[in-house]
């Protein structure tokens, strides 16, 4: 129901206003009174220019848009019904349901707030309007029916080679933010490209997905989480039930949030800080568990940000790293060779090690300690790490063909053929160390499968020596 009828009458309230170049990414809390408690609320919003949020789009306005109710717009408070950015600007808040991603509930009386926030602004300016109905008496919708997870088709995979490794998908959004599937949709398509676990992150979402996907008998195990989305950059919390701060994208603002995710118990992970990412815009700002080090297809962007994980890897206390598809459509077919088709799920795949049960405490334990590695798909290729005292030794399978790469801080240290799709490599670490006792300068080595062409196609943890 993403076009929610509007009544005939007349709307009971409207309001309007606009915005300059100025005001570009700032936000702006547009009070109302609603007089009395209502079974539904109904809001209308257009503006001038409309065009899309890709930053590739230029020339017009994208306005972003959220609600916040009688209980108020404090940062982390109950009144924050729900952020649909710029996808969806007709929203519904009932006390049966709500359009997803708002929040259902009875709307009370008191005074409420538009959230506006002027991603893009064009060279006319942004005029909006926003018109609001009391009871509009739109239908609840019928609820999706829950499949049988026995009655999907499960996607082929190799198995994983070495016990206790899963393969999940940790960075996928649904209708709840700005996706195409529900919950459930993407449940299915888990199972359907034979993934253990997903990670449900949408933007700045007012509820955990906890609830809103089956779990046990047969489903994929689901990592709850939020996206943390802002106009300095990303960051993923996971393992929390809470919303955290996003209007104040400033280093003391972002700090501030991570802060609070923190205090909850949140595993954080700054996403995806690479050109059209976007960027992350604060490298002082800490409390990172790990990097999105790989986000959607390989040839997007994504050397800019293995950068910016490789560089962290000489600090005092380096962060592993992770990969997410950042799914938004549920049904894409898209392929590597073809980048600038959407994402699809578990594309690329990050695969964790855990002992004993299979949870969303066990996978995040993993997340952070790094007992991980990323692929390209959940076909693999799998690489498998052990360090000892005097050897690293790599497992690859599935790659036969390829190349395995040592990096260390000023670049490749070693390059190893794959002769078969079950390979086992030893390397000695002295051999990595020149003659000041150095690894190539620096304390770290990490592997990298390449593929003939040079795509990249498994990325490993660093190993420090």
């Amino acid at each position: 129901m993403t076009d929610l009828p509007l009544p005939r009458r007349a709307a009971d309230i409207t309001l309007c206003g606009s915005f300059d170049e100025a005001q570009t990414c700032t936000f702006d809390h547009v009070p109302f009174e609603l007089p009395r408690a209502v079974d539904q609320l109904l809001i209308d919003i257009i503006y001038n220019d409309r065009i899309g949020s890709s930053p590739m789009e230029q020339g017009g306005n994208t306005l972003d848009v959220g609600l916040f109710d009688h209980q108020g717009i404090e940062s982390r408070g109950p009144g924050f019904r729900g952020w649909s950015g710029s996808v969806q600007t007709r929203i519904l808040v009932g006390t049966e349901w709500s359009i997803p991603p708002y929040r259902a509930g009875r709307p009370e009386p008191g005074i409420w707030h538009l959230l506006l926030a002027p991603y893009k602004i064009g060279p006319h300016g942004l005029t909006w309007e926003a018109r609001i109905w009391l009871d509009p008496g739109v239908p609840v919708p019928t609820r999706q029916p829950l499949p049988d997870p026995s009655s999907v088709r499960r996607g082929q995979v190799p198995r994983a080679a070495e016990s206790g490794w899963y393969r999940g998908d940790l960075h996928i959004h649904t209708i709840y933010s700005d996706g195409t599937g529900t919950p459930v949709d993407v449940a299915v398509a888990a199972i359907e490209h034979g993934l253990d676990f997903f990670g449900i992150t949408d933007h700045n979402r007012t509820q955990s997905p906890v609830g809103l996907v089956p779990q046990g008998d047969g489903w994929p195990v689901l990592v709850p989480g939020v996206e943390v989305t802002t106009y300095a950059g990303h960051f993923n919390v996971w393992g929390t039930d809470s919303w955290y701060d996003f209007r104040d994208p400033t280093a003391a603002g972002l700090q501030r949030a991570i802060d609070d995710a923190l205090a909850d118990g949140g595993t954080v992970s700054l996403n995806h800080p690479k050109p059209y990412g976007p960027e992350w815009s604060f490298p002082e700002v800490t409390g990172f568990h790990t990097i999105e080090a790989w986000n959607r297809w390989w040839p997007v962007f994504n050397a800019a940000s293995l950068a910016w994980w490789h560089r962290q890897l000489g600090n005092d206390h380096p962060l592993p790293m992770v990969a997410g598809s950042d799914m938004h459509q549920h049904r894409s077919t898209g392929a590597p060779d073809r980048p600038l088709d959407p994402s699809r799920i578990g594309h690329p795949t990050t695969w964790v090690h855990v002992d004993g049960d299979l949870t969303p405490t066990t996978i995040l334990e993993a997340v952070r300690a790094g007992r991980s590695f990323v692929s390209e798909s959940p076909s693999g290729p799998q690489l498998y790490t052990c360090d000892s005292d005097e050897e690293i030794r790599l497992r690859v399978v599935h790659a036969r063909g390829d190349a395995l790469l040592l990096v260390g801080p000023r670049g490749v240290v070693r390059a190893v053929d794959i002769p078969d799709d079950d390979s086992v490599i030893h390397i000695r670490k002295s051999e990595l160390l020149d003659a000041t006792g150095d690894a190539a300068g620096a304390p770290f080595v990490r592997p990298e499968i390449h593929a003939v062409g040079g795509a990249v196609r498994a990325l490993g943890q660093a190993v420090h020596l």
